[in-house]
């Protein structure tokens, strides 16, 4: 078959996995106030998604998925996204999953997972501990004396693990060594909580799992840990897309919310420019400038899909990629997440001039996009980023690809 011939047959598969998807993200668009709201952590909302295809857009045909490529990935993310932003973080170790399953260099590996996503199995994470030093961790993974591996630890951030079938764990061996597991959700000695407190993104699932003597199957230990900067697939450049893609969603919702509002606004101020709200020039000019900000978000997310997902296709591809092309990514993502972050988060501040008191009513919750929002962009502080971006320019530092997040070893400066 010919290339041509394949890129009609995506885009067909595109279409309609799209026709099929947008019912369900209206519903979820439709219940995303009432649903935060509530803390609402509805699994029924994930199993329709993984039902409908939305788990397993990168999942080859053969396997059960939708075999879309990155950039049409990216497209139905972003949508999930402008639909409700929890959701799309909360999925998100399950998305950059993919990616990772797709390049992986384990052929039994990649056979057993895309059979397992292609069949609708959705992944969490439990990577990140709190008063933990950087670099080390608590949580272990050992052999018992009867040879099976038992996972003991806590975690916190564990974004997702509520909804999930299977969790990804970051843990240490018996000699401290970087080493991680996969484990069935429901697997003995796991307990996941809603502890999560943040201020936005309410209904990530991010709180706390906890692993008591938890069984893990020898075929689901991988040693060496998560990430080490060597792929991309596995390393901040993918990790961050999610979030910006999840930032352009929040700045779509934006416009859509702030503009039926707006439409639907009778009431006005003595001083206002027009009788209705949707003739008043500067409540229009306001408008105007949320729609151009997510314009610009958008428009960075867009550079990084296509430069992104050609490094991927290419590393899954079996390619040795050359570093100044992996650095070239890197920096893209790290610019756009300065454009991205700044102008949605400029953006859900500035959509409240459009109206008065009622614009700051609970029933409507426009506040929940800056929320979520300023959530996601404090995952990663902008400063760093920046400073990052700086070095490469200025002394020619390649950018980090992996970091660490925890307290400084004692002396450190």
């Amino acid at each position: 078959m010919t290339a041509l011939a394949t890129g009609f047959l995506t885009a067909d598969r595109f279409a309609n996995l799209r026709e099929g998807l947008a019912p369900i993200f209206a519903s979820i668009a439709d219940s995303a106030a009432t649903r935060e709201a509530e803390r609402s952590i509805d699994r029924d909302v994930v199993r329709r998604l993984a039902e409908a295809g939305f788990t397993s857009l990168r999942v080859p045909v053969d396997y059960g998925g939708s075999g879309l490529d990155f950039a049409q990935s990216a497209e139905l993310i972003i949508e999930l996204a402008a639909s409700d932003s929890n959701l799309t973080q909360a999925l998100r170790a399950h998305l950059v999953n993919q990616e990772n399953i797709l390049g992986h260099p384990d052929p039994a590996f990649r056979e057993r997972w895309l059979r397992r996503i292609g069949g609708g199995a959705v992944v969490g994470n439990a990577i990140t501990e709190v008063n933990n030093a950087i670099g080390e961790g608590t949580t272990r993974l050992v052999q018992d004396v009867e040879g099976t591996w038992r996972l003991n630890g806590r975690k916190h951030y564990s974004t997702g693990t509520l909804y999930a079938d299977w969790i990804i764990v970051a843990a240490v061996d018996a000699h401290g060594e970087e080493i991680a597991a996969v484990v069935p959700a429901d697997a003995p000695g796991v307990t996941a909580l809603d502890d999560w407190d943040g201020f936005g993104q309410q209904l990530t699932a991010s709180g706390t799992t906890i692993f008591e003597n938890t069984p893990v199957a020898a075929e689901e230990v991988y040693v060496g840990g998560l990430d080490d900067g060597t792929r991309v697939a596995t390393g901040q450049a993918t990790w961050q897309f999610i979030h910006l893609a999840t930032l352009a969603g929040i700045a779509q919702a934006a416009v859509r919310d702030v503009s039926e509002y707006v439409q639907g606004r009778r009431r006005s101020f003595s001083h206002g420019a027009a009788e209705l709200p949707r003739d008043d020039a500067q409540v229009l000019q306001i408008v105007g400038e949320i729609s151009s900000a997510a314009f610009a978000a958008r428009a960075a997310v867009d550079s990084v899909v296509t430069a992104l997902g050609g490094l991927l296709e290419r590393e899954a591809a079996g390619e040795q990629l050359p570093e100044d092309d992996v650095n070239a990514v890197y920096v893209r993502v790290y610019q756009a997440q300065q454009v991205v972050a700044e102008n949605v988060l400029a953006a859900t501040t500035r959509l409240f001039e459009v109206g008065g008191a009622s614009a700051v009513s609970r029933s409507r919750a426009l506040d929940r996009h800056w929320r979520n929002a300023r959530v996601l962009a404090s995952h990663n502080p902008l400063i760093y980023r920046a400073r990052i971006i700086g070095d490469w320019e200025v002394n020619g530092i390649p950018p980090a690809r992996s970091y660490r997040i925890g307290s400084a070893p004692s002396g450190a400066k």
